[in-house]
């Protein structure tokens, strides 16, 4: 059960959009000019699905729609009241029309909002209590209430920020944790949380560690899993020739070449290292115990490395993307370094190709890293991936390949994607894609 269409009524209290969600291609395109509303319809979908629903508070709308593949559909009206904070009502029409008892998605008195306001202002340096009933925005200097506090930044901050899930109905509850959203957002280069707490580690530099480290908790699984093989090994082997499995010579250099093949992709990709000089696949008409000895080393050699399959996949073709788009440098992955970028054009003083620090890249190069080591790493299978405004800082000829980059990562990922764009160069030849927002004429 995914999204299959995504409607907003009455956007800013004028435009009513539709948005179809490609099924065939996994690929939505938005465009649209410039104040329709692209951008704010993308974050009012993650918003809902995140269980932001102050963000919806603060949007200017009449009804949100949201229409699944199995004929359900939610319809999220926006009431307005006295006192300035607007109601969020959710009913889900059924198949058959029927719906069940709507339910209002926040609700909260005065010590509720002090509550969040002050949970905010824990989470984030940008906020500071200044009184009972007060905060400050210590930027700017304006002061607020708790009400003000929760509409303007309740949306933007961790996502368990919000009320009364304990009673929320089944029917809510089951749906909504089965759709997995996330929004690549324009600003790449530095995290939101990173703005707000003026850090000065960049996203791409954050990213380099964290594959790192990834990569070494695979190692260590590999090796952990290694141990246990061999320890088991002699009478696993003992077993295996007793039983005289009649290994024939073409399946077990079939095997043999396979498994180098796989070895050679993990190397490629900087999660093993092989020798160079094996020579294992020379033997020539081994003698029957000789096969035995060798197919069961080639079983649990997969055993060993198929831990790697996954990742290893991500890593080439993360890998693929970056090589055929930046100029002059070459991309590799290392365990210890995670991202690492060699000139091809310039040496050291050791006549070594130089290295090229991950912050060192052009902003441009550095999108493109966060944006692509988002779309494979951080995205869950089955997710609705949003993309705001794919080309910015990238050069024409990687965005005329930016689609076609995104339909292999869809593939290997299981991921549908919605790109909202400004650039007929990141459509390219891909315009049966497109869903065009239109306005009032």
């Amino acid at each position: 059960m995914k999204l299959k269409k995504i409607s907003v009524k009455k956007l800013f209290g004028i435009f009513d959009h539709t948005i179809p969600i490609n099924k065939k291609s996994g690929i939505t395109i938005v465009i649209g000019e410039n104040g329709l509303g692209k951008t704010i319809l993308l974050e009012m979908i993650e918003s809902f699905f995140k269980g932001s629903y102050f963000y919806l508070n603060s949007v200017d709308f009449k009804e949100f729609i949201l229409e699944f593949t199995d004929g359900i559909q939610w319809e999220l009206k926006k009431e307005e009241r006295k006192d300035d904070v607007p109601k969020l009502i959710l009913t889900q029409v059924n198949k058959n029309k029927t719906s069940y008892k709507p339910i209002q998605l926040i609700s909260y008195d005065d010590d509720d909002l002090r509550a969040m306001a002050g949970r905010i202002s824990r989470t984030t340096r940008m906020i500071g209590r200044v009184g009972p009933r007060l905060w400050e925005n210590r930027r700017t200097g304006e002061l607020m209430h708790a009400e003000e506090v929760v509409q303007k930044y309740g949306g933007y901050l961790p996502y368990d920020i919000k009320l009364g899930d304990s009673e929320r109905p089944k029917w809510f509850k089951d749906r909504h944790k089965q759709i997995s959203v996330s929004l690549i957002e324009t600003q790449r280069l530095i995290s939101l949380e990173e703005r707000e707490e003026k850090t000065h580690e960049k996203t791409v530099d954050k990213y380099s560690k964290e594959l790192s480290k990834t990569v070494k908790s695979f190692l260590t699984e590999s090796t952990e899993l290694s141990s246990k093989l061999d320890r088991t090994y002699p009478n696993r082997l003992i077993d295996r020739i007793k039983k005289s499995t009649n290994v024939t010579d073409e399946h077990l250099n079939t095997e043999l070449k396979r498994l180098e093949e796989k070895r050679e992709l993990l190397d490629k990709v900087g999660l093993i290292e092989i020798e160079k000089d094996s020579n294992i696949l020379e033997i020539d008409k081994p003698q029957e115990v000789i096969k035995d000895v060798l197919m069961l080393y080639v079983e649990d050699s997969f055993k060993k490395i198929e831990i790697f399959d996954d990742i290893a996949k991500k890593i080439h073709l993360l890998m693929n993307i970056i090589n055929k788009r930046f100029k002059h440098k070459q991309f590799f992955v290392d365990k210890e370094d995670g991202f690492v970028f060699r000139s091809t054009i310039i040496k050291d003083k050791n006549k070594n190709f130089q290295s090229i620090p991950v912050t060192k890249l052009s902003s441009g190069e550095q999108n493109e890293l966060i944006l692509f080591y988002e779309l494979l790493f951080k995205s869950k299978s089955n997710s609705l991936i949003l993309i705001d405004e794919p080309e910015v800082s990238l050069h024409i000829s990687w965005q005329n390949c930016f689609i076609e980059d995104v339909k292999e990562i869809t593939e290997l990922n299981n991921l549908e994607v919605v790109i909202a764009t400004h650039s007929p160069d990141i459509i390219a030849n891909n315009w049966d894609l497109k869903v065009e927002l239109i306005g009032v004429e």
